[in-house]
């Protein structure tokens, strides 16, 4: 048992390691941007900061990536 136990405390660090750069990343790809506004760019460090996982993955899946064209 103490085994499995170790087992299930390093796959949980490395998912936080790897789900912090993945935040890392994208926090630093969001102040990067030129194609949304400051206001915007709030709201989105807000919601990745306060819902981490739930603000994260919306992020990546609403907001990294798409570009407003502009007419």
């Amino acid at each position: 048992m103490p085994h499995l136990l170790s087992i299930i405390v390093n796959a949980f660090l490395v998912i936080v390691i790897i789900w912090f750069v993945v935040l890392i990343i994208s926090l630093f790809t969001l102040s990067r941007r030129r194609d949304i506004t400051i206001p915007v760019k709030i709201f989105w460090s807000a919601v990745i900061f306060f819902a981490p996982v739930a603000g994260l993955i919306f992020y990546l899946i609403y907001g990294y990536g798409k570009k407003i064209h502009k007419p």
